[in-house]
């Protein structure tokens, strides 16, 4: 499956607050894929390990990204 390409906009908004479980799921996920991601989604990880890490304590953060 190719990328649709965008024509109109180089950046696309998408408006979705994500529960602290959600994003929690969605920082491990794109963990554990990393080796697979596309480099086209290297901010996107970022920024979601980012947000979850911003959330965590120091010892929370170093048990979830242990």
């Amino acid at each position: 499956m190719s990328e649709p390409s965008v024509r109109a906009a180089e950046h696309l908004m998408l408006d979705y607050h994500f529960s602290a479980r959600e994003l929690s799921a969605l920082a491990r996920f794109l963990r554990s894929k990393a080796a697979e991601l596309p480099e086209s989604l290297d901010d996107f990880s970022r920024a979601v390990e980012t947000a979850v890490y911003d959330a965590l304590s120091i010892t929370e953060a170093e048990q979830f990204f242990a």
